[in-house]
């Protein structure tokens, strides 16, 4: 049985390494985790790395860098060398793209931004093997890092069906109460602001109440449009333990997607969209070419342009008005995860990839 460690600042659930560890294992892999101190800066977290990398090669025959750890990349496939153990890395988000064309922390000609854009495409260009999560995504890349990002294989996001699957309906719910919800870290690209201000142009039908979950980057901005908007349909809940969303999304009645108008909302499916899916919820998301890549707006759920919360009320209406139509939506957006977005089905096309490092 080959076996893989997954290494780097990793959290063993977030759901993209969630999804495929599992899809691993049911491939018939031995998959161990070495997960690295999270508060070290990345300089202190190179002999960490070290460490771990040399510790797990006495077990593994490759490692998987986990996703988010683009800093690390270079000396983990340096490492890997110098261990000869071949070294995959997980760009489900580049550098560049996360601090300037996401969170815009940081100015798209700075000192910092050129040297993310020049690790990044180092990354693309020499570790051994290198995946992301959508065909749009390699693009969006291509523009970033140029040709390096051929390279790139793709490993759709999928669901940890353990976890996320049709749950029974709500007793004594209401048709005339509709629960609207979404969660998530409040980064740009989710366009809460659309969600609440699409709240605002409903708030005299009463079938509506919406439910926004967790905590992050634009809250307080957020809840401060909610204010000056005088909201009394939205209800805050604080983040909930990833074991326990599921039970607080099986709730639902319409579940809602991302809406921010910007470049990254039309290259990534984001989590929550295939969970979401998978439990068999109506959902509604920004129309994107990653999203028609592996779903067909319409049948599998409902899209709407990005930054348009008029369009968004609308959507909510149609749905409202329509039990049927939730019901197919959910149906349908249930068995395209069942077919196509399992964790042993998205990684289906990684294992031929990883086998032949081991040649």
């Amino acid at each position: 049985m080959p076996c893989v460690s997954y290494i780097g600042v990793l959290d063993e659930q977030y759901p993209r390494n969630q999804v495929i560890r599992a899809g691993l294992a049911a491939g018939g892999w031995e998959v161990r985790t070495a997960p690295l101190p999270r508060r070290l800066n990345t300089l202190r977290k190179l002999l960490p790395l070290w460490r771990a990398m040399r510790r797990e090669a006495a077990h593994c025959d490759l490692f998987v860098l986990a996703e988010f750890n683009q800093l690390l990349a270079p000396w983990a496939v340096f490492y890997g060398r110098l261990l000869r153990r071949p070294v995959a890395v997980d760009y489900l988000v580049g550098l560049y793209d996360a601090s300037v064309q996401d969170r815009e922390s940081t100015a798209p000609n700075s000192l910092r931004a050129r040297l993310f854009r020049a690790i990044d495409r180092w990354n693309c260009a020499h570790a051994p093997l290198i995946f992301t999560d959508t065909p749009a995504h390699r693009e969006g890349l291509h523009l970033i890092v140029g040709p390096a990002a051929d390279r790139l294989r793709v490993v759709p996001v999928g669901a940890y069906d353990a976890w996320w699957y049709p749950r029974p309906a709500r007793p004594g719910a209401s048709p005339d109460s509709l629960l609207v919800q979404f969660f998530g870290s409040y980064i740009p690209f989710h366009g809460i602001d659309v969600i609440l201000r699409a709240a605002h142009l409903l708030r005299s039908d009463r079938r509506f109440r919406f439910e926004l979950i967790g905590r992050g980057q634009t809250y307080r901005a957020m809840a401060a449009l909610a204010g000056s908007l005088a909201l009394d349909n939205v209800e805050w809940i604080d983040s909930v333990p990833a074991p326990d969303l599921p039970e607080r999304v099986a709730a639902a009645d319409i579940c809602l997607g991302v809406f921010g108008d910007r470049a990254k909302t039309d290259y990534v499916v984001p989590n929550k969209l295939y969970q979401v899916l998978a439990m068999g919820k109506p959902a509604i998301t920004a129309e994107s070419a990653a999203v028609r890549a592996y779903f067909t707006p319409g049948e599998h759920l409902l899209t709407i342009p990005p930054g348009d919360p008029a369009a968004l009320a609308a959507a909510l209406r149609t749905l409202a008005d329509d039990a049927d139509l939730r019901a197919r939506l959910g149906a349908a957006g249930a068995a395209r995860i069942r077919e196509a977005y399992r964790p042993e089905m998205v990684t289906a096309a990684l294992l031929p990839d990883l086998s032949a490092l081991l040649k």
